[in-house]
């Protein structure tokens, strides 16, 4: 991996920060999206930090156009996430604020990664998903309405969506070279509660020295990243094993893709 560049979204805290910190020392350079500037002392030839908030989709297109007219990246991760909030919250772009910070800015980013980039430049995308996602409602589209919201539901859906996305992208640009597939880390300390209740965010933060260290996902995401024989669409965990994801309706997802791409589209233009 020296020598390689790499994007690693939500790269300040938790698992992000495990993975700037993992992929650097592997001599790469790394480029850090997330909410706050981090220093890294002995690194600074190899990294950087470019601030983008999520929440913001014309935000987040500008900001990674910017950074795709310096660099061609061997590797995406899809890191940045958030808790569900405990009441409905609705972006500036009008949409559920987990769906899109989770998941539909992660699509833009690779959408305009992929199109930016060079047509035989290889490239791996790697989706942070959760344990959670198996209880997704599976292929329905979220138009970020008030209409019986449920933070479970919210995340769990986002979560699963992002790993659906690594398929999706590979069945798009079969005629690319891009691999992808999402990882499930399990349990572990990270960051991800900040827009949880005072209540919640003080439990969270004694609870979280018993929980796992994030490094140990870390090591095992650039692992398999390292590896070029992991399977495209499929989901890891920290164990190594790989998961396929359950097919579901065609048109179902035909629909949920269609409504993705056209809510990203003026984005990406």
């Amino acid at each position: 991996m020296e020598g390689a560049k790499i994007l690693v979204t939500g790269g300040t805290s938790g698992l992000g920060l495990e993975l700037v910190k993992a992929f650097l020392s592997e001599g790469c350079f790394v480029v850090a999206t997330g909410r706050n500037n981090i220093e890294l002392p002995g690194f600074e030839k190899q990294f950087s930090f470019c601030r983008v908030d999520f929440s913001d989709l014309t935000q987040t297109a500008l900001s990674i156009k910017e950074i795709c007219n310096e660099h061609e990246f061997d590797c995406v991760l899809n890191n940045a996430g958030i808790l569900s909030p405990p009441d409905l919250k609705i972006t500036k772009d009008g949409l559920e604020y987990t769906f899109q910070v989770n998941f539909l800015a992660h699509l833009l980013i690779n959408e305009i990664i992929l199109r930016k980039q060079s047509i035989d430049k290889s490239l791996k995308i790697c989706a942070i998903t959760s344990p959670v996602y198996k209880l997704a409602k599976k292929g329905k589209w979220l138009p970020g309405g008030s209409q019986g919201y449920n933070p479970l539901k919210a995340y769990s859906d986002s979560k699963y969506y992002i790993a659906r996305m690594c398929k999706e992208l590979c069945e798009r640009y079969s005629d690319r070279k891009l691999n992808s597939f999402s990882f499930n880390p399990g349990i572990f300390s990270s960051g991800i509660y900040r827009m949880q209740n005072s209540l919640f965010c003080l439990l969270y933060r004694v609870a979280a020295p018993f929980m796992r260290n994030p490094s140990k996902a870390a090591e095992a995401i650039a692992e398999i990243i390292r590896g070029y024989n992991f399977n495209n669409g499929a989901v890891y965990n920290s164990r190594r094993r790989n998961y396929q994801l359950p097919e579901i309706d065609s048109s179902v997802s035909d629909e949920f893709w269609r409504n993705c791409y056209e809510k990203i589209d003026e984005y990406l233009n």
